[in-house]
C-alpha cells in the first residue's frame, strides 16, 4: 500500500484507490435501503470488500483484537468468540494473530461469509441477522461476543431484543465488545437499549476504549460490557 496514493495493488497489475473504497463505502451504506437490499450489496460487493478496507486504513479489527488480548491474556485457544457482524473475516485474521482459535462467523451476507470461509477463518458460520429472530445458537456458548462496524443505520436501531439474544448466548462472566464511531453510542434509541439492560442488570459496561481512526480522524469506541 502506497501512502501517498493509498492505493492497493491487484495481481493482474491494477490497483484499488482510496477514492473506490470511498465510492463502495457510499454505496454500501446508503441511508434508506431495508435489510434485504443491504445484504444484496454486501453480497454483489464481498469481493472487493478487503481491498476497500485496505486502501481506508481500516483499523477496527486491530482495536478489537488488541482489547481481546488485554481481557485474556493467557489460555486463549480456550476461548470462545462469536464475530457478529462478521464480514469477510478481518476482525478473525487480527484475533487469530494473537492466538485466538476458536471464531465462529455470524452475518447475514452469504457472499461475505464465503469470502471468509476462502481462508478458513471461522469454525462455523452461521448465516443469519442480528435482530428480533432467535439464532440458531444454545444458551451460554461463547466466552466473548463482538460486534464490529454493522452498518451504522442498523446498530442505532437495534430492539432490546436482539441485545437480550447477544446476552443469552454469552457466558455469565464473559463479554459483549460493541466497536463504532463514538457518536453512534449516543444516538437515542441505541444509548437508552443499552441502558436498559443495565438496569435490568443483564450486564455492566466494564469499560470504554477509543481510537481516531488514521483516513478521517473520526473516534472509534469500543464499549465493553460484562455480562451478568
Amino acid at each position: 500500500m502506497e501512502d501517498t496514493n493509498r492505493q492497493a495493488s491487484e495481481k493482474d497489475g491494477t490497483s484499488y484507490s482510496l477514492d473506490d473504497g470511498k465510492r463502495l463505502l457510499e454505496f454500501l451504506v446508503e441511508k434508506g435501503l431495508d435489510n434485504e437490499s443491504l445484504v444484496q450489496r454486501y453480497d454483489e460487493k464481498s469481493e472487493e470488500y478487503n481491498k476497500m478496507q485496505i486502501v481506508r486504513r481500516y483499523m477496527a479489527p486491530t482495536s478489537i483484537a488488541d482489547t481481546l488480548s488485554a481481557l485474556y491474556p493467557s489460555n486463549r485457544e480456550n476461548v470462545r468468540i462469536l464475530d457478529a457482524a462478521a464480514g469477510t473475516g478481518l476482525v478473525s485474521v487480527e484475533a487469530r494473530k494473537r492466538g485466538f482459535v476458536q471464531i465462529d462467523a455470524l452475518d447475514p451476507s452469504e457472499g461475505m461469509l464465503e469470502e471468509a470461509r476462502k481462508n478458513n477463518l471461522y469454525q462455523r458460520y452461521i448465516c443469519d441477522v442480528i435482530g428480533d429472530n432467535t439464532l440458531d445458537i444454545a444458551n451460554d456458548t461463547y466466552t466473548v461476543l463482538t460486534l464490529v462496524s454493522l452498518t451504522s443505520e442498523i446498530l442505532k436501531k437495534l430492539s432490546v431484543k436482539c441485545y437480550e439474544e447477544l446476552v443469552r448466548v454469552t457466558k455469565s462472566g464473559g463479554y459483549i465488545l460493541i466497536n463504532h464511531y463514538d457518536y453512534i453510542f449516543d444516538t437515542d434509541v441505541m444509548k437508552a437499549n443499552l441502558a436498559d439492560l443495565e438496569s435490568r442488570g443483564l450486564w455492566k459496561l466494564a469499560d470504554r476504549h477509543y481510537v481516531e481512526e488514521p483516513h478521517n480522524g473520526v473516534r472509534r469506541c469500543t464499549c465493553i460490557y460484562k455480562v451478568a
